[in-house]
Formats: structure tokens, C-alpha cells, sequence
């Protein structure tokens, strides 16, 4: 067999592994940040954003934590944590917490301004940073022996932590996504056909880097795996195409609310698998047209809007800077709705705050999902998105959310909010604006996180085009991948500190 060969038989024919190892696994990040936290909180180490000694351990904590959890100790991740919190206990036993004061914030609806309705929320780019530095880790250590086959993609049948990538990838999408609509909606200026043009246009710089993927992949005849999305689909033309499925379809988003439109999808591509027999065509069919050839990438579609609706679901319950009315399914609410709201001091079942958004939908994705994993005869199927993989990926990431969420108001303090008819109330706001809670390294991540992706498949595609990653050594491969992971820490870094940001 060529190399080449070798390469792509390394990640074929893979079963995955377990939810909970994934969990335990990912859950490093969250651990990193609250030690993160506690430092901060505690010592004076991160008050000097140039500080060598701060941002090196920034690194270690957000970065390399993450590179040893999926390498040197993905069989001993109780050690690696114990390792990671060891330092904190002297520190606690050995310093005063410096005064937090409470975060209070008062509202004026009539005032306010969508800047201040949607303000900065520190939990939700630290889950964005982490997913994105936990992608670009493994996109590269996947070609190293040192990296567990179990967390490598899956055939057709499994869970599997890269399995999780562009699905949280499709969640965080809708997360975000969610902000233009709600600011539109506050404003009244919601227009279909201009939010379709945006969309559109929107894509066209991730539609290119899929058509430069696809001729790097052609033209240097490196390794693919062509069962993961077809020939000549690829990761970038599904993101591509989410912003506007989401557009188009927004009528209905609004009218069913996100959270009923992606059930009633998820289970009726779930019927077509099933019953319709598209299962065995996405399985066993012979690949004789643009269809076939692709039909991984094209069918998964359904499975990724899905989970990008999940994620517009979250979003308006926890983007926002207090509750809208039926957030939990109305995503629509006008300044006017805000403020009669207020006035007649209603209240619903399905008004949430982020906490309790990020808890309900948490559990029922979970409850979901432990009922079709015990009881349906299908298990998660990446390969085809089916309606356990888009349960388990919008469990996953909401039960992230929610312990970063924990997290922050453990040890930040949680936002009380004052409602008055004050004019200049509502710049106390920027106390939710926790920005000094949030690690430098992450922020420079989120500020940059496309080019950072782009810029990680590059160096991914020089190193292996160069370096034999199958045949090294568990040291070689290590020394390998940490210098990876300084080169993009680093280049994230400069553009932060040098004021850019392209997102």
C-alpha cells in the first residue's frame, strides 16, 4: 500500500466510542476554565493582557490542556485534571479572594438599544473558543498514532469526539445566527429578501475555501475519506449552505418556533432513513452522478439544519439581556412586546432565563436521547445526521453551555436585574459585559475563529504532506503537535494584539 493508502485506511472502518468518555474527555476545558478563573480571581497573574508569564499560562491552561486530554492522557484524564487543579488548592489555601462586587443592572425598554439588548456574554465565547481550539487540535493529531482511534470519525454507526465537530460547529451557527433576528425583531425591521441577500452573500467566502479545499485535495492527491461527506462535498459547503436554509425557511422558523421545526424535520428525514429506504441508498449505492457521488454531504443537510435550528432555539432564550416574552419558542418579540411585558408584569412557562434555558434544554435533549439510544434500533449516525446524532450533538453542546454558565456565575456572581423609567439606565449594562473574565488567549480565538480554522486545514495539509504522521513516534508526534498548537496560539495572539479581527 502507497502512504497515502495507509493514511486514508487509518481512519476507515472506525466504530467510535462512548458519550461518557467524550464528556469526561471535553470536560478539561471546562475544568481548565475554572482554574482559569480562580487565578484571576485570586492572584494578579492575568491583570497584564503582555505579561509573558500570564499569556504562557493561558496557553498551558486553554491550549496545551487540551492537546495532552486527546494524546498523552486520553486513558487517564482524572490524572491530567488532578494535575490541573493541584497548583489552585495551594493557591486557595494561600490567598484572599479579591472583593466581587454585585452586578447589578437596570433596564429601561424604551430606551434601549440593540447593542444593549444583546450584550457580550463572557460563558458563550468561552464555549465558542474552546470548540474551536478542540477542532483544530484534532484535525491534525487525528493522522498520529498518539491520537485514540476511538476518538477518530465513525463509519456510519457511533459517537466519536471529531464526530461532534461540525456538528457544534452547525449548533454554534444557529446560536449566533439568532442574534440578527432578535435584533431585527426589536426594531421592526425584519425584511425577508434583504436577510436572503445577506445570507447569501454571507456565504460566499465559506462556499470558496470549500471549492480551495476541494482542488487542494484533487490537485495533490492527499487522503480523503470519502464516505464522510461524498467525492466533492466537504465541510465548508455544508456551513455554506446553513445561513441560508435558515433565512429562507424563516417564516416557518417563526411561526413553529425553532425548537418544533427542527423536531418535525429531524423526524421526518428519520422516516425517509427508516421507511423510505434512504438509508440504503446513502449506504450501499453505487456512485454514478453529482447525487450519488455526494449524497453524504447533500442528505446530512437535513440532519445539520436540525441542529443549526437547536442552536437558534438557545439563542434567543439566552442572548438577550433579560427574558423576552415565550422565549422558548418566540423568537419575534417587538420593543413594544418588551415593554407591555413589563407593564402587566406577565409572566409564562415558556419565559426562561439563560440558566434555565440552558438547564430545560439540556435535559430534554438528554432525556431525548437516552430513549433512543435504549430503546430505537438505530443508533447516531454521523455519516447520515440522523435524528439520535442531532439529539446527541445539541445535548452535548447545551450541557457545555450550561457548566460554563455555571462556572462564570460561581465565580462572578449572577446579574440581578432593576427595572426603572430612568433615561440613562441602561449603560449600567456594560456590567454584564464581563470581558475580564474571559482567559485573552480565548477572546483572540473568537475574534479570529474562521481564519484560525483556515489557517489550522493549511498547516494541517503542509504537515502531512511533508512529515510522515503515520509512522512517528508517540514523542515525535507530541513534539509535532505542540508545535502546531504554539504556531496557531501564537498567530491568534498577534492578530488580537494587533487590533484584527476578521472573524
Amino acid at each position: 500500500m502507497s502512504l497515502k493508502d495507509r493514511k486514508e485506511a487509518f481512519v476507515t472502518g472506525l466504530s467510535g466510542g462512548t458519550t461518557l468518555d467524550i464528556y469526561t474527555v471535553t470536560s478539561v476545558s471546562a475544568v481548565s476554565y475554572l482554574v482559569w478563573c480562580i487565578l484571576k480571581q485570586r492572584t494578579q497573574i492575568f491583570d497584564h493582557p503582555r505579561d509573558f508569564l500570564g499569556q504562557l499560562l493561558d496557553f498551558l491552561l486553554n491550549w496545551n490542556n487540551m492537546l495532552l486530554a486527546v494524546t498523552v492522557y486520553s486513558n487517564n484524564i482524572s490524572l491530567l485534571l488532578f494535575l490541573c487543579v493541584l497548583p489552585v488548592l495551594f493557591v486557595l489555601f494561600t490567598t484572599k479572594s479579591k472583593p466581587r462586587h454585585q452586578r447589578t443592572i437596570k433596564i429601561n425598554f424604551k430606551t434601549l438599544t440593540p447593542k444593549q439588548y444583546l450584550p457580550f456574554k463572557s460563558y458563550i465565547t468561552i464555549y465558542r473558543a474552546m470548540m474551536m481550539i478542540l477542532t483544530c487540535l484534532c484535525i491534525l493529531a487525528v493522522d498520529f498514532p498518539i491520537f485514540p482511534r476511538r476518538f477518530a470519525k465513525v463509519e456510519t454507526w457511533g459517537t466519536s469526539l471529531m464526530d461532534l465537530g461540525v456538528g457544534s460547529f452547525a449548533f454554534s451557527m444557529g446560536l449566533i445566527t439568532a442574534r440578527a433576528f432578535l435584533r431585527q425583531h426589536m426594531l421592526g425591521r425584519y425584511s425577508y429578501t434583504r436577510n436572503l441577500f445577506k445570507a447569501v452573500k454571507g456565504s460566499l467566502p465559506i462556499l470558496a475555501m470549500g471549492f480551495f479545499r476541494l482542488a487542494s485535495v484533487k490537485y495533490l492527491n492527499y487522503q480523503e475519506h470519502v464516505t464522510e461527506y461524498g467525492k466533492y462535498w466537504n465541510f465548508f459547503f455544508t456551513l455554506g449552505c446553513l445561513p441560508f436554509l435558515t433565512n429562507f425557511f424563516a417564516p416557518l422558523i417563526f411561526m413553529l418556533s425553532p425548537l418544533a421545526l427542527s423536531l418535525i424535520i429531524g423526524l421526518t428525514y428519520e422516516y425517509a432513513l427508516v421507511k423510505g429506504g434512504l438509508m440504503e441508498y446513502i449506504i450501499s449505492a453505487p456512485r454514478t452522478d453529482f447525487l450519488s457521488d455526494n449524497r453524504e454531504g447533500i442528505f446530512s443537510l437535513f440532519g445539520y439544519f436540525g441542529i443549526c435550528l437547536n442552536g437558534l432555539a438557545l439563542g434567543s432564550i439566552v442572548l438577550t439581556v433579560v427574558p423576552a416574552p415565550s422565549n422558548l419558542l418566540k423568537m419575534t418579540n417587538s420593543r413594544e412586546d418588551l415593554l407591555a411585558a413589563r407593564k402587566n408584569k406577565s409572566s409564562s412557562i415558556f419565559t426562561l432565563t439563560p440558566l434555565q434555558g440552558l438547564f430545560f434544554m439540556s435535559v430534554l435533549f438528554h432525556a431525548i436521547y437516552y430513549l433512543g439510544e435504549n430503546y430505537y434500533y438505530y443508533g447516531v449516525s454521523r455519516r447520515m445526521t440522523n435524528f439520535l446524532y442531532v439529539i446527541w450533538v445539541s445535548a452535548y453542546n447545551s450541557s457545555f453551555l450550561f457548566g460554563y454558565k455555571l462556572i462564570e456565575n460561581f465565580i462572578w456572581g449572577e446579574v440581578k436585574v432593576e427595572y426603572t423609567t430612568n433615561e440613562t439606565a441602561n449603560n449600567d449594562i456594560r456590567v454584564i459585559e464581563q470581558s475580564e473574565a474571559v482567559p485573552i488567549s480565548l477572546t483572540a480565538v473568537n475574534s479570529n475563529s474562521l481564519v484560525l480554522f483556515l489557517f489550522a486545514n493549511i498547516l494541517t495539509g503542509v504537515v502531512n504532506m511533508n512529515y510522515n504522521t503515520l509512522d512517528s513516534s508517540e514523542w515525535s508526534g507530541i513534539f509535532v503537535l505542540m508545535g502546531y498548537t504554539l504556531v496557531l496560539s501564537t498567530l491568534t495572539m498577534i492578530l488580537y494584539h494587533l487590533g484584527i479581527v476578521l472573524r
